[in-house]
């Protein structure tokens, strides 16, 4: 069955990019009005005989004023983490719709959806709706929204609900945003957001948040505060004596001055994570302030986000010496909350406060030549909820030997002490890749772990895998790997994915017409 469906994939992808690359012929020309973009991901591991197909098929259609699209997906089987597949096991189906009316002009105008969407508000303090495939993560919202803006005012209302770890969609949330974006040194917001279970006997959670984006001289800042409520907690935790039960602040500072730019920010996530009754679902995603790395050991320590018992800050600053050498460093810490917090009074807590994460990084860049740049960083970091301190530093040099040739050599080595056992292991990682602009490359990367559990009892293990990648015009991407690859969390923006050790075949192709 499964080798059915991929095979079908595969001619859904070869089809739709030979209609684009046949440019000879009207005939063979898509509408200008529709797009198509297909998705496919095929993976066996043989040393567990576990295959995976996940495929997600794009048709959107543009005429005039109006605006549908559908997303079909197929996942025959999913992957086996309940967490990631929610309920599509074996799945088939349309499973994202919509419908959109644009009306109005330039300066006024209503835009109608009716179906699924997704939305931000802000930077995600209260609602962020979105996908990303790399983590598996799909809170999309069935339902219907409505964006209208007068001039320099905007305005967003909506309802819809999210699917939960089995797939059904019992909550309801109803949002409105509104924003005033009409002073070249000033944008203001406000957003309120209420989550309403399906049992009457439970009482919604609501959520509103004010926001503050002043543009002063060389500095971009933006503020944004806000509270929770929830008459059950306000009754039976605060016995009515309180109508907040959580609090949430987010600041940014960029400054920009030359050769030198800074970056500070700040949070304090007191209880304010935005969940659906049945906690399988996060509205609310808000700045995590952790660093985001493109080497693999300095990814292999991830710390999750926690919206509702963390405080913490982040620094990054820049400095560009001439063309050629670039400088950057940050530092970032975060931590619990004290015991006085929303958090621990609802949870009827009495912890003290504990480092989660500290990070700091140093990188330096330097072009030696037209032929020749290397790039060499440094990273600290702990992280408590695998109570490890690594320290990790990386060698990148890139040669160019001309403007399609390029090979790229990385070297990383990282040492982890756990901070309980005591244990010291070693992980090294060599990647070798050569790119031909624009259309091939190939990589060869292996990660080396030495461990040495019992004095003079040393464990290496090993894992190694080729990846090629090839680019056909601009609308069709392939990837293929073969090897092995150590297991580990992925994470953006502070969601995080565990990802098991695979030792196989991997196949991605994106076409995008």
């Amino acid at each position: 069955m499964i080798r059915t469906i991929l095979f079908t994939c595969l001619l859904i992808n070869f089809f739709t990019f030979t209609l684009y690359s046949q440019t000879d012929d009207d005939w063979f020309l898509l509408p200008e009005e529709l797009g198509i973009q297909n998705h496919l991901e095929y993976s066996f591991d043989v040393e567990n005989k576990k295959e995976i197909l996940e495929n997600w098929t794009n048709l959107d259609y543009i005429k005039g004023i109006f605006s549908a699209g559908i997303r079909l997906e197929v996942f025959q089987p999913n992957d086996p983490d309940p967490s990631i597949n929610r309920g599509k096991v074996r799945y088939a189906d349309i499973a994202y719709k919509y419908f959109t009316v644009d009306l109005g002009d330039f300066d006024r105008g209503v835009r109608l959806t009716a179906g699924n969407f997704y939305t931000l508000f802000g930077r995600g303090m209260i609602l962020k709706s979105y996908e990303d495939r790399n983590i598996r993560v799909d809170n999309n919202l069935i339902g219907f929204k409505a964006e209208a803006h007068l001039y320099d005012f905007y305005l967003t209302a909506l309802s819809g609900s999210a699917a939960n770890s089995q797939n059904q969609r019992n909550d309801i949330l109803h949002a409105i945003d509104f924003s005033y974006r009409g002073l070249s040194f000033l944008k203001l917001g406000f957003t309120h957001a209420a989550n309403i279970p399906e049992l009457e006997s439970i009482s919604k959670t609501s959520f509103t948040s004010v926001r503050v984006e002043p543009s002063i001289w060389n500095f971009d800042l933006y503020f944004e505060f806000g509270v929770k409520q929830n008459s059950d907690i306000k009754k039976n935790i605060f016995s009515n004596n309180e109508s907040i039960i959580g609090k949430g602040f987010y600041g940014n500072a960029n400054m920009y001055l030359g050769r030198f730019a800074f970056t500070g920010e700040y949070k304090l996530y007191d209880n304010f994570a935005f969940t659906s009754n049945d906690v399988t679902i996060f509205y609310n995603t808000p700045p995590s302030l952790r660093k985001e790395y493109t080497y693999q050991l300095l990814n292999s320590h991830p710390s999750p986000l926690d919206q509702s018992n963390e405080q913490g800050f982040q620094i990054e600053l820049n400095y560009t010496f001439d063309e050629r050498t670039n400088f950057q460093t940050s530092y970032g810490l975060t931590q619990t909350l004290p015991t006085g917090s929303y958090f621990q009074r609802v949870n009827g807590f009495n912890l003290p406060v504990v480092t989660q994460f500290k990070e700091l990084f140093l990188q330096t860049y330097r072009s030696w030549n037209d032929n020749l740049n290397t790039t060499l960083s440094f990273g600290y970091s702990e992280e408590l909820s695998s109570n490890t301190k690594n320290i990790t530093p990386v060698i990148e040099n890139k040669f160019y030997f001309n403007d399609i040739n390029t090979i790229k050599l990385i070297i990383e080595h990282q040492h982890t002490t756990n901070r309980i056992t005591s244990e010291k292991y070693y992980s090294d990682v060599l990647s070798i890749e050569y790119l031909r602009s624009p259309s091939f490359n190939v990589a060869w990367v292996s990660e080396i772990q030495t461990k040495e559990s019992d004095s003079g009892r040393i464990v290496r293990k090993v894992w190694s895998f080729i990846q090629f990648g090839y680019k056909i015009s601009s609308h069709t991407d392939l990837s293929l790997l073969f090897g092995s690859r150590t297991a580990g969390n992925i994470c953006i923006g502070g969601v995080c994915r565990f990802e098991p050790e695979f030792r196989g075949i991997e196949f991605k192709m994106l076409t995008r017409l």
